[in-house]
C-alpha cells in the first residue's frame, strides 16, 4: 500500500483518467509522477519510500503508483522496459523518465515537473472576484492550457528525437 499522497492505480481505465487530468483523488492535475514497480522488485522496495516522502515535499505534482504486474496494459502502453520506471507527464503528454532506483535523480526529476506545474497555475480570477485586470486583453478561455499542452508536446517530441 503507498504512503504520503501517493495514489496506487489499479487498472487501465484509472490510469487514463488519472493522467488526463482527472479521476482518483487528484482532482484535475495537469503535473503527474508515476512509480512503475514490482513487488518483486529489490531497487523498488528501497526507493518506494522516497517517493512517498518526496510526494509530501511537492504539492504541485500528482504522485501515483503503478504495479507492473497488476496493470501488464498500462506499463506496455508507456513502454516499460525495467523497474523501477519513473515518468513524468504534464498536461498528459510524457516529459521526462528516469529509470532505476537513484534517489538524486528522481528528486530532480520532480523538482523539475513541480516548477513547471507551479509556474502554470496562479494566472487566472481571485476567489469571488472577477479578473484581476480588465484593462488587458484576456486570453480566450482555454488558450493556456491549450498553449501549455502544445508546449509540453513539443517539449517531448524534441527529447525523444535526441535519444
Amino acid at each position: 500500500m503507498a504512503g504520503g499522497r501517493v495514489q496506487e492505480v489499479h487498472s487501465a481505465a484509472e490510469w487514463n483518467a488519472v493522467k488526463n487530468g482527472g479521476g482518483g483523488s487528484f482532482g484535475s492535475a495537469n503535473a503527474v509522477v508515476v512509480d512503475f514497480s514490482a513487488t518483486w522488485c529489490g531497487p523498488c522496495q528501497q526507493i518506494g519510500p522516497i517517493f512517498e516522502k518526496l510526494s509530501l515535499q511537492y504539492p504541485a505534482v500528482k504522485f501515483v503508483k503503478i504495479d507492473v504486474d497488476e496493470c501488464q496494459d498500462v506499463a506496455g502502453e508507456c513502454g516499460v522496459r525495467a523497474m523501477p520506471t519513473f515518468q513524468a507527464f504534464f498536461n498528459g503528454a510524457k516529459v521526462d523518465e528516469l529509470t532505476g532506483a537513484d534517489p538524486g535523480r528522481l528528486q530532480a526529476m520532480i523538482a523539475k515537473l513541480n516548477e513547471k506545474a507551479s509556474s502554470s497555475t496562479g494566472t487566472g480570477q481571485k476567489v469571488g472576484g472577477a479578473a484581476a485586470s480588465s484593462s488587458a486583453a484576456a486570453p480566450a478561455p482555454g488558450t493556456d492550457d491549450m498553449r501549455a499542452r502544445l508546449a509540453a508536446a513539443a517539449e517531448a517530441r524534441l527529447k525523444a528525437m535526441g535519444q
